[in-house]
């Protein structure tokens, strides 16, 4: 009797393993970029910088910000709560803003529903735009439409963090080494010289060692193939795009008016692994237990 009911058991969790293994998952794809003003990180999806939320607390955290990590949501239709938290800093700059009760000092949460529901008409003066960008550059499909109450619906959520430390990260400025488990991890260098942008693409190691490194003439399409093929099984091309809009200027030669980045740019991708050190996202869904599966394309911006 007692194998019997072994086998039976055995037999429901592997019938419940493989409902769930079947169940379609959400998944959700986040965008951002790591910026270094006066040796002080910000994450954003807008080259300016930011000021600070309205009713931001006052913090002892030493400057450090991650702006503008943009969130889309694709998969089945749900409804349920998406919940933003760090033990690294602060959450600010939220859209769209909500109520005290669901934000914290270091969490924010949305109780929304996202679905195939197209929009016909965009929220307008439910929060400023961050950094005064265009929200339709951000606006892409695919993407379900989050719906908030009534009278709201987009197809993001926004924040942005101020961390209180990126020693994390694999290279830093004034870093005598690159963590040698990220060794690897490909790179890419905009050098501002008196005859124009020069760019070379190569590892982390490589450039922040100077081996072997030959310089070419920047050429945008050249700076724009090397990061798309970094968003390869993590953004949508069209998400891509919204970043690629969104900060190709900087990228190629605004960031020259930065006293910071007056010599030029070195960009690498936070690894995925590292970047719950920035931010955890959480989604529960009210009904249905979806797999959740979350991709992060967080451009590290360190000026040489």
């Amino acid at each position: 009797m007692k194998k019997g009911l072994l086998v039976i058991t055995m037999l429901t969790s592997l019938a419940s393993a493989r409902f769930i293994a079947e169940l379609p998952h959400i998944h959700v794809q986040e965008w951002g970029v790591i910026t270094i003003s006066e040796n002080v990180p910000l994450v954003t999806s807008s080259p300016e910088e930011p000021g600070l939320y309205p009713s931001f607390p006052e913090t002892d955290d030493e400057g450090y910000a991650v702006r503008a990590p943009v969130l889309y949501f694709n998969g089945p239709e749900f409804t349920g709560t998406v919940t933003v938290k760090t033990d690294n800093g602060a959450i600010f700059d939220i859209y769209p803003a909500v109520p005290d009760c669901d934000r914290t000092h270091s969490t924010v949460s949305w109780t929304a529903s996202f679905s195939n529901d197209p929009i016909d008409e965009y929220p307008m003066n439910r929060g400023l735009p961050p950094g005064g960008w265009n929200y339709d550059m951000w606006r892409v499909e695919p993407a379900l439409t989050v719906s908030i109450g009534s009278d709201w619906q987009d197809k993001f959520l926004y924040y942005e963090t101020a961390p209180g430390t990126l020693d994390f990260l694999p290279y830093m400025p004034g870093a005598e080494s690159v963590l040698h488990a990220h060794a690897a991890i490909p790179a890419l260098v905009i050098r501002n010289t008196a005859d124009g942008g020069m760019y070379y693409s190569g590892t982390l190691q490589q450039i922040a060692y100077g081996d072997n490194t030959e310089f070419n003439r920047v050429d945008s399409d050249d700076v724009r193939r090397t990061l798309y093929s970094w968003s390869v099984d993590i953004l949508e091309p069209e998400q891509m795009d919204a970043l690629w809009n969104t900060w190709a200027q900087w990228i190629l030669h605004e960031n020259t008016s930065e006293s910071a980045y007056a010599n030029g740019v070195l960009l690498y991708l936070v690894p995925q692994e590292l970047t719950q050190r920035i931010s955890t996202i959480t989604v529960e869904p009210d009904e249905t237990d979806y797999p959740v599966d979350l991709s992060r394309y967080i451009l590290v911006a360190v000026p040489l």
